[in-house]
């Protein structure tokens, strides 16, 4: 047990007596008048009880439930006027040691008993009827019963604190009982004693406890900044001997205690604890007697509140009782008022029924009376209508002659309506036997066309070996004729003072320079290497004769005779293969991945789309949609095996009507026809290409309905910028790729680079693979027209998902596909598919329509995707910036394949089969309209190209061979221009020598070699209007500037013909223009060159060479 002391009991008794006094008082914000039923108004606090509460006042007088019941009825002579007031009850508030439920401020307390209820009962069945009971007193009845519920909730809870208490007190009386009283009587007694009353002694001095801890928190803050060693310090030092002196006086004799003290001071400490025992002892007895009361106390009150709980449960029945007497004669009276409105129902029925027959009786009589009246009328009106009878019987005989008449003149009208009606038949009988005598002959042309075309596949079987058979002839040809130049050249020196065009055929066996050690695999780079400057060089450093140098004459004799030897094939053909072979397996790898992103975005945009109605405002719209449907539906009769002659004419005649629909070119219609699925349909029927896997296979559907969806298709995105603008962002434009892709590897079989375009299946060129490039090509080009950020403005649609968080801008989803797109068909092969169909023309197009289309569309393609290229590979728009970046990899495809053999296609189209006598003949240089198409569509190629990457563009074109092709190419095409007038031919060609030589010194001696007039001459002999029209000014001399600039030779020639100030003029003016120096080179990030723009001199000479190109054209030569 631990040890009290008086003192800290005392205090104790102090604390609990304060307790005892704490009431919680009512809520100062209850207003007068609320509502028991608000949640805060009747609140119940209760606090922690102690065991050492008292009460001032007994509990039986403090608790109480008092409820003052103030019931007005009021009757103001109406029913709906009486109303029922009910008493306002105030709050409930439970203190700890009681339970007090008050009315307001001026009501006074008012005892329930059993006694006062029943005359209340009296008073309130007198001054109430029952039939006034209305909704005021049912809500009246329900408040007052939540009061009760709620009183009773009280005195539940006041009578569970006062058994808690009751236990409390118990449990402390026990415990208490319990305590035993125990003091000690050595020093640490008195310790506790002095310690309960709370003093110390300290030093002597005998301080209170309370003032230590205030002193120690006064000093708080000072020891909080006073360090340990100044504290030590601030102690005055102690002088030298004072241990020693100290512990003597502590340790003498004289403060030793005898026996008889010691025996003294021990029998004062037994007599304080005697004290204290009483002491306490006392204090324990009173503690108990109050904690005694205190327990009679809390059972007394206990017993008060279950009295008043059984009190409130007799009210509780008493007032349930009288309720349901109230409903009883509530229920009485309403059956009372039903009876009486029943009779007087039926005296109202009475009354009714005799005003019913007065009226019948006076409605009789007045019928009567009008009898007569309509008796007298009726004899006045028979003698009118006997007047007026005769008088109809005349005009009825007229009538009916009038209408036998007509009788007769129907009957003549309807004779001739028969025989009308039985012509028609007739004719409809003649027009079926007709029709049934069509489909006999239809059905006999069908089979004589199956017969025809089993005999054209034998011929055509046959013509393939003629083919063969010929070409073997043709090489055996070749090579007699490859050997008599050979041998003419070497006895005649033919190459020394002759330029025509030679061949760019390769080579049976290839030639070699062995001085050079280069390869050399046609007539042209033959030419081309004998005359070039390192091979000239190499040549007069090995020999010499008699101490002079070699003029080029003697160089090329040489060369031909010493040097250019024939070559056997290396075997390093299969190694070859293989690293090939690889190549595209790592290619076709990562076309996977970018096909599979490319349709996660695809799906993305096609959910987005869903939530979108794409309205159209077309007049065939309904007709279309039907169309569309009729596509699936004959899709979905269709078996897996080949289509029967029935279902190919119904998809050609409705491939018919919507090709005679689109062929209006009207924006809505062909949004109209793509939002009904018309694309889709499309694209299951060419699916029907897919299974073919050589040249031999029967398609499901005939290649003519196969290139009529083709030609749907192309009407539909046919400058529809809504649509192509779908096609790529739903991926379709992947399965046109790919479709593409598919023909091209069953026509055009994988091949060594050395070989390539040599086994070239010449059906490629048909209808099928010529659509598929042309819908390509079409979709690209409109795509380039109408890009985000571009010169318009298409409705690119605005990608919702993850891809659109880190895009700054809206054109940059535009460019992620035209990315993926690009790197998808250059990993799948198509550049080098499309250069084996370029290598494989050997010949002029002009007598071969078919082929020259598809020239024409291939080359197209390839201009789109290098525009679209140089538009979306994000560097800021610069033809010269050399910081160039392809994440495409167009431009490596396009380099390594040399242009994809565009360059070698045209060269062969305008010169092959051209030259009957190469030492007297000269080019051809007027061209048929295929031919002038073809090469428009490659020169806007090379310009793109050039655009996209120029350096790799001068690189290729200059190299040996294909310099010298270009040379001949360019000037060719400008002597047909200089007799044909075609401006856009013209246009493209100065375009492209300007690309050609724009800061290249090699390129730049190219244009001015060759026979008279040379590439150079030829440009500066152009019509006067280029010298004159600004339009075409700026076309011509940014070209000029190029291939003299830093170039002094090409300047005399240049000064030959025309002045170099006008060039130098054109620089000044250009530079001095506003806007033109400053904003032309730097245009918006990703534009794509415009019809205009590529003819601008920033995009075709460098800005920063402007002023140097000035001052050189102006600077007069020394002659």
């Amino acid at each position: 047990m631990p040890k009290v002391s008086l003192a800290t009991e005392a205090t104790r008794s102090k604390d609990d007596s304060d307790k005892e006094n704490v009431c919680l008082l009512p809520d100062e914000s209850i207003q007068k008048g609320q509502f028991v039923g608000d949640g805060t108004s009747n609140t119940i606090e209760s606090h922690p009880k102690d065991s050492l509460h008292s009460c001032d006042r007994p509990l039986a007088e403090k608790t109480q439930f008092t409820v003052s019941t103030l019931d007005d009825v009021k009757n103001s002579g109406s029913i709906r006027d009486n109303y029922v007031r009910t008493s306002e009850i105030s709050a409930v508030h439970i203190d700890t040691e009681c339970v007090s439920v008050m009315l307001q401020a001026g009501t006074p307390p008012l005892q329930v008993n059993e006694e006062k209820f029943p005359a209340e009962k009296a008073r309130i069945e007198n001054e109430m009827d029952p039939s006034d009971i209305s909704n005021s007193m049912a809500e009246v009845l329900a408040k007052k019963e939540e009061l009760a519920d709620r009183l009773e909730k009280a005195n539940e809870e006041a009578i569970a604190s006062a058994i808690a208490e009751e236990e409390q007190l118990t449990r402390e009386i026990e415990a208490e009982e319990n305590n035993d009283i125990n003091i000690e009587t050595d020093n640490d007694s008195d310790f506790s004693a002095s310690m309960g009353s709370g003093s110390v002694s300290f030093c002597g001095m005998s301080m209170d406890w309370n003032d230590v801890l205030a002193d120690y928190e006064a000093r708080e803050s000072w020891r909080q900044n006073t360090s340990w060693g100044d504290i030590v310090e601030e102690e005055p030092a102690r002088p030298p001997g004072h241990g020693i002196h100290m512990h003597e006086k502590l340790s003498s004799p004289s403060r030793k205690r005898t026996i008889a003290e010691s025996k003294k001071k021990h029998e004062e400490k037994q007599m304080k604890a005697q004290q204290l025992r009483e002491k306490l002892r006392e204090e324990k007895t009173l503690k108990l007697q109050k904690l005694l009361e205190r327990e009679k106390d809390v059972r007394k009150w206990k017993e008060e509140l279950l009295d008043q709980r059984r009190r409130m449960m007799e009210e509780k029945l008493l007032h349930a009782e009288f309720k349901r007497e109230v409903q009883l004669q509530a229920i009485v009276k309403k059956a009372q008022e039903e009876e009486a409105k029943v009779n007087e129902i039926a005296f109202i029925n009475t009354l009714e029924a005799q005003n019913k027959r007065h009226d019948v009786l006076s409605k009789l009589k007045e019928y009567e009376q009008r009898l007569n009246e309509l008796q007298e009328e009726r004899q006045r009106r028979q003698e009118e209508k006997q007047a007026r009878d005769e008088a109809v019987q005349e005009r009825k005989r007229a009538l009916e002659a009038e209408r036998q008449a007509r009788v007769e003149e129907l009957l003549m009208k309807r004779k001739e309506q028969e025989a009308r009606i039985e012509q028609q038949r007739q004719e409809k009988e003649k027009a079926r036997e007709d029709a049934a005598r069509e489909r006999a002959r239809d059905r006999e042309e069908r089979l004589a066309a199956l017969t025809a075309a089993q005999q054209e596949a034998m011929e055509e079987l046959q013509k393939k070996i003629q083919l063969k058979h010929d070409e073997s002839i043709r090489r055996h040809m070749e090579q007699i004729e490859q050997r008599k130049e050979k041998a003419a050249e070497l006895s005649s020196g033919r190459h020394a003072n002759t330029d025509y065009a030679p061949k760019l055929t390769p080579y049976e066996r290839k030639k070699q320079c062995s001085l050079c050690n280069v390869l050399i695999s046609s007539e042209v780079y033959l030419f081309s290497h004998v005359k070039g400057r390192k091979h000239q060089q190499a040549v007069r450093e090995n020999t010499s004769i008699q101490g002079r140098e070699l003029s080029d004459e003697e160089v090329e004799h040489l060369s031909l005779k010493k040097y250019i030897i024939d070559i056997v094939v290396e075997s390093t053909a299969p190694a070859e293969a293989l690293k090939d072979g690889e190549e595209r397996q790592r290619n076709k790898k990562k076309a996977k991945k970018i096909k599979a992103r490319m349709n996660f975005r695809a799906k993305e945009y096609e959910s987005l789309m869903e939530t979108k109605n794409s309205g159209s405002d077309s007049p065939y719209k309904a007709k279309l949609q039907r169309l569309a449907k009729d596509l699936l539906k004959q899709l979905q009769v269709q078996d897996s095996g080949s289509w029967a002659n029935n279902k190919v004419c119904a998809l050609d005649r409705t491939l018919g009507e919507i090709t005679r629909i689109l062929e209006k070119e009207n924006v809505a219609d062909q949004i109209a026809f793509q939002a009904a699925g018309g694309l889709t349909a499309l694209e299951h029927i060419l699916q029907a290409v897919v299974p073919a896997t050589n040249v031999n296979t029967v398609l499901r559907i005939p290649p003519k309905s196969l290139c009529n969806a083709i030609n749907v298709y192309n009407l539909t995105c046919n400058n529809c910028s809504e649509n192509c603008t779908d096609v790529l962002f739903s991926n379709k434009i992947t399965f046109l790729m790919d479709l593409l892709i598919h023909q091209l590897t069953v026509y055009v079989p994988d091949e060594n680079n050395t070989i390539l375009g040599r086994n070239t299946n010449k059906q490629v060129f048909e209808g099928l693979t010529t659509g598929l490039l042309k819908v390509s090509a079409v979709v690209l080009g409109c795509l380039i027209a109408n890009r985000p950020d571009g010169n318009c403005q298409p409705a690119t649609p605005k990608i919702p998902t993850q891809e659109m968080k880190n895009k700054p801008s809206q054109g940059d989803p535009f460019n992620n596909r035209v990315q993926d797109l690009i790197s998808y068909v250059v990993n799948m092969g198509l550049i080098d598919k499309l250069c084996a169909c370029f290598l494989s023309v050997q010949g002029p197009v002009d007598e071969n329509p078919k082929m020259a289309i598809f020239l024409q569309h291939a080359a197209g393609l390839l201009h789109a995707m290098c525009t679209l290229c140089f538009a979306v590979t994000g560097r800021s728009y610069s033809i010269f910036d050399n910081n160039r970046q392809d994440p495409t990899g167009l431009t490596a495809a396009l380099q390594a394949t040399d242009l994809a053999g565009v360059l070698h296609m045209l060269y062969c189209v305008l010169f092959h089969g051209t030259i009957l006598d190469p030492s007297t003949a000269s080019p051809k240089e007027n061209y048929t309209q295929n031919t002038i198409q073809v090469a428009i569509q490659s020169l806007r190629f090379f310009n793109s190209f050039a655009a996209l990457h120029l350096p790799a563009f001068q690189s290729i074109v200059g190299a040996e061979g294909l310099s010298l092709a270009f040379r001949h190419m360019a000037s060719s095409l400008l002597g047909h221009c200089s007799q044909v007038s075609c401006e856009s031919l013209l246009h493209e060609v100065i375009v492209c020598v300007g690309y050609f030589t724009v800061n290249h010194p090699d390129n730049q001696v190219i244009v001015q070699s060759g026979r008279h007039p040379t590439v150079l001459q030829k440009l500066c002999q152009l019509p006067f209007q280029y010298f004159s029209d600004p339009r075409l000014i700026k076309v011509l001399f940014p070209s000029l500037i190029a291939a003299c600039y830093n170039n002094h030779q090409n300047k005399i020639i240049l000064e030959q013909e025309m002045s170099c100030v006008l060039l130098a003029t054109f620089i000044q003016d250009l530079a001095q223009t506003p806007g033109q120096a400053e904003n032309q080179p730097y245009q918006p990030k990703g534009k794509c060159l415009g019809s205009q723009d590529y003819l601008e001199l920033a995009n075709r000479f460098p800005q920063q060479a402007w002023e140097e190109a000035r001052q050189f054209f102006l600077k007069k030569e020394k002659k």
